[in-house]
């Protein structure tokens, strides 16, 4: 009895054996994935509009309304297989406008875009206009010019002195500031960065660019509007804080409004200082790697001045036979290249080196009556490479060009090219 009892035993638990495996074969772990994995797409900016089922209209942000701020404000957006809108961030445009622009397109929906008959994430770009329904401006305000190693604006009535230590950058900014931002009734005044003489030659450690916006008939007080709005955004868009309040001070008849921020990303510290004059309103805009950095920056701005009232110009210089010598002229790069007597060699970053980046670099050169480089302003050229081209062109030495016998300072473009040894 107990044989066949023990038997039985044995075949019972075969058979459950065999029971658990054949279940664990038919039914998979319900951890293992359904489908494939996830896959994100990147679709151009026309063919996501179309596929835009439910937009959330763009509030226009008081703040910035009554400071008159308005452009082009550029996201990157990020789409689930839903069509859910589950990523925004900013690519470019006015802090001031950038948090209500990403606010709304968050709450988008998009038909979900589809691979092979698929859903699948979908990354886009979209594009918002700001537009105030106010006067046109009357055309382009005058610019100002550069020189004698400072700044100069008659329609604005200052100038504003910069030591060589500031490289300007100011015409490629602009171009730049046009392409990414067209910002209707925004001009760019100056812009340069800071390279301290025998510096770190992959570096700066501060930069600033003077923005003038048209604003007619507008109060003072709405530069404080403006710096608020600009602290709002970035708060919202987790990219910064403000840091204390919004201060005030006067320099040359002006009143100054000052709101110091911190950056998440890139460069740390900044400053953004504001001023109404005539029918606009100035901005300095500063960024620095450090708060003493950004405090230096700042302080240049005490040196500007009123401009001294229109004078009578003076007879241009006379030679022996009555013609008038110019104070400067342009010449090639060619013909600058053939007076230079010493040339020191820059320094290939280590930086660019590691990273393979070569290429040429353009400057813009004043050079004065006795052969020296006095202002500089970057033309085109990697940055990785920009500054080392500048700390070694500051100490090349020219013969003097001769204008009718006479030394006169001159106008050039400086080129240095940067290859890799292979």
């Amino acid at each position: 009895m107990k044989e066949p009892t023990l038997l039985k035993l044995i075949a019972l638990s075969m058979f459950a054996a065999a029971c658990v495996c054949a279940q664990s074969q038919m039914s998979p772990p319900s951890s293992a994935p359904a489908g494939p994995l996830p896959r994100r797409v990147s679709v151009d900016a026309d063919t996501a509009t179309t596929l835009v089922v439910q937009k959330t209209p763009v509030v226009y942000p008081d703040a910035a309304r009554k400071s008159g701020v308005q452009g082009k404000v550029v996201l990157r957006v990020v789409t689930n297989y839903s069509g859910d809108v589950e990523e925004v961030t900013v690519i470019s445009g006015d802090p001031a406008l950038a948090q209500p622009a990403a606010a709304a397109v968050k709450q988008w929906k998009y038909k979900p875009y589809l691979v092979d008959g698929t859903p699948a994430e979908m990354e886009t770009q979209v594009s918002l206009n700001f537009q105030l329904k106010t006067p046109s401006p009357p055309g382009t305000p005058p610019l100002g010019i550069f020189r004698d190693g400072g700044y100069s604006n008659d329609y604005f009535g200052f100038s504003y002195p910069l030591s060589r230590e500031w490289l300007r950058e100011t015409d490629m900014i602009r171009s730049k500031t046009a392409a990414e931002e067209n910002p209707h009734g925004t001009y760019v005044l100056l812009a340069a960065i800071h390279l301290p003489q025998d510096s770190d030659p992959s570096r700066a450690d501060t930069s600033l660019i003077i923005k003038a916006a048209y604003r007619p008939s507008a109060p003072p007080q709405d530069c404080a509007d403006y710096l608020q709005a600009v602290a709002a955004s970035l708060r919202s868009q987790k990219e910064g804080e403000s840091r204390g309040d919004v201060t005030q001070f006067t320099v040359a008849g002006h009143d100054f409004y000052r709101g110091n921020f911190e950056y998440s990303h890139g460069v740390n510290h900044g400053a953004v200082l504001c001023t109404s004059i005539k029918d606009y309103m100035l901005r300095w805009h500063i960024v620095g790697r450090s708060k003493e950095e950004v405090e230096v920056a700042v302080s240049t701005l005490q040196a500007i001045t009123p401009t001294p009232p229109m004078t009578t110009p003076q007879p241009p210089t006379a030679v022996a036979d009555g013609a008038h010598v110019p104070d400067q002229v342009r010449i090639s790069s060619g013909v600058s290249t053939g007076l230079l007597v010493r040339k020191v060699t820059p320094e290939y970053p280590p930086n660019a080196k590691y990273a393979h980046i070569q290429g040429t670099v353009v400057l813009q050169a004043v050079i004065n009556k006795t052969g020296d480089v006095v202002d500089l302003e970057i033309v085109s050229g990697p940055m990785e490479l920009v500054l080392s081209a500048v700390n070694a062109v500051r100490k090349w030495k020219y013969r003097p060009y001769l204008l009718k016998g006479n030394p006169i300072a001159v106008q050039t473009q400086i080129v240095v090219n940067y290859t890799l040894q292979r």
